[in-house]
């Protein structure tokens, strides 16, 4: 038969077609696009502490050097470059501050981040070891720097892995609190360790994060920790009634005015540590289902992602619970314009 007499085949049915592929889902981390982050990151990555060094002396607003120390001591295992950063600089209180909350992380590593009951056995003096060593050259930053609140602050999650007890979580807190009135990390970690999983309750937790936001100006970050309590409070509910948790009216309305006072207010700053602050009311909003202003932080955002508390939604992709809940605010929104 000739080549052109030959029967065309029949094109594939549009069934058939190779589906498009989805894109992948946005990332989530805690350096928030910070150029100066990124950098210190790369370089840590490949063992070069000196410019950390000299970058994290200069920073003495400490809601900052919470944000960069945070951001950059965490992985996975020990490096050994951290010993010999501490080794070179024996009177800088910076390597040992790094050391410590490198230690505090590398517990939870070890630990998981499961409540205790996921724990294995064998997981726990390793968390507790470490969480010792932790304490010790946290104590040892705190002695070196008599002016900064951060080791301090660290400190409290120690307390809390090592099950030290209520007063001496308060005790630390007070200690921090001496140095900076109302530290933005101590205030976040005593909403962590006076919740009812560690060994506190929801009136101390509720009562601590009332009186964070009765004691700060408006325009202040702390106004967060309203926020984070009511986090807490949701995912301790029982299965049954988490659903309708943040659609109380009481709820809601103290949401709302922490935000007012904070991420809606005019004398909010803009800086690299407050977009933690917006995920974490963009996620309150979104369970409230008050789309408009969950979507109007959503867009403020943009990229800057946290995993913290997206988390909750999906541990693996923190990102894409994010875009789930934007998708479904856009929805929502498109909805209202089409009444």
């Amino acid at each position: 038969m000739s080549f052109f007499n030959r029967k065309k085949a029949n094109p594939a049915p549009a069934s058939a077609a190779s589906p498009v592929a989805e894109p992948p889902p946005p990332a989530a981390d805690n350096f928030v696009g910070d150029p100066d982050a990124l950098r210190l990151q790369a370089a840590l990555a490949a063992g070069q502490w000196r410019e950390a060094h000299d970058f994290l002396e200069s920073v003495r607003d400490w809601r900052m050097r919470n944000f960069y120390v945070n951001a950059l001591a965490k992985g996975t295992g020990w490096p050994r470059w951290i010993d010999e950063w501490v080794t070179a600089r024996p009177d800088s209180s910076v390597p040992m501050l790094f050391a410590g909350w490198w230690r505090v992380n590398w517990a939870w590593e070890a630990r998981g981040g499961g409540r205790a009951k996921t724990v294995k056995q064998d997981a726990w003096p390793v968390f507790q070891a470490r969480l010792v060593q932790a304490d010790r050259d946290l104590a040892r930053t705190a002695a070196l720097d008599e002016t900064d609140p951060t080791p301090l602050a660290r400190s409290i999650w120690v307390a809390m892995g090592l099950s030290l007890g209520q007063a001496e979580v308060r005790r630390r807190f007070q200690a921090a609190d001496q140095r900076e009135h109302l530290n933005q990390g101590a205030c976040y970690a005593m909403i962590q360790a006076t919740a009812r999983k560690w060994g506190g309750s929801h009136e101390a937790m509720f009562e601590f994060a009332r009186w964070v936001s009765r004691e700060s100006p408006e325009g202040s970050p702390n106004h967060k920790m309203i926020a984070l309590a009511h986090i807490e409070g949701w995912l301790d509910a029982p299965n049954e009634t988490r659903g309708k948790y943040f659609l109380g009216p009481g709820v809601q309305s103290e949401i709302r005015l922490a935000a007012s006072r904070s991420v809606l207010s005019p004398r909010y700053p803009a800086d690299a540590a407050t977009w933690a602050d917006r995920n974490a009311f963009a996620y309150c909003f979104s369970l409230m289902e008050d789309y408009p202003t969950a979507l109007a932080q959503m867009e403020l955002i943009g990229p800057r992602i946290t995993p913290a508390p997206w988390h909750f939604k999906d541990s693996r992709q923190p990102g894409k619970a994010f875009e789930v809940a934007r998708q479904r605010a856009l929805l929502a929104a498109s909805r209202a314009r089409a009444r």
